[in-house]
């Protein structure tokens, strides 16, 4: 998953996660997890169409995304939906649909391309070889 439950919490407080989890169910807490599970799938169709799944590591730009889908899931699936919440995950899609067409990366956890047979040393992978210049100022 990209976020935890404590991930909400700390962004959102206990009280806020509180307000839009079933009282209900007999796992308060498992309806938490099954949202960031669900939020973490529905993140990984926008991230498909664009890189090779699974991602190593967790990308932090992923975090709030996941939380803001969570939440939204909780919220509407127990009438607890907001406006504010319902904004938040527009813009968490707005975000993924701009990751998934390659608008915006993952920043500094982006995944790096590893090109076979590069000696440039950069991270990259990209090398650049050119010939040497036939023609030019001086030269006869």
């Amino acid at each position: 998953m990209y976020a935890t439950r404590a991930d909400i919490i700390r962004i959102y407080g206990a009280e806020f996660l509180s307000d839009i989890t079933p009282s209900d169910v007999p796992d308060p807490d498992g309806s938490v997890d099954q949202a960031l599970d669900d939020a973490t799938a529905e993140i990984d169709g926008y991230l498909s169409k664009q890189y090779p799944l699974p991602l190593s590591g967790q990308p932090k730009v992923l975090r709030r995304p996941c939380i803001d889908v969570a939440v939204y899931v909780l919220a509407n699936s127990h009438t607890r939906l907001t406006t504010t919440i319902e904004t938040r995950y527009e813009q968490a899609t707005a975000l993924l649909t701009k990751i998934s067409k390659g608008i915006v990366g993952l920043g500094a956890d982006e995944p790096s391309a590893a090109v076979e047979g590069s000696t440039s040393g950069t991270s990259s992978g990209a090398d650049f070889t050119a010939r040497p210049r036939r023609f030019g100022r001086g030269r006869s």
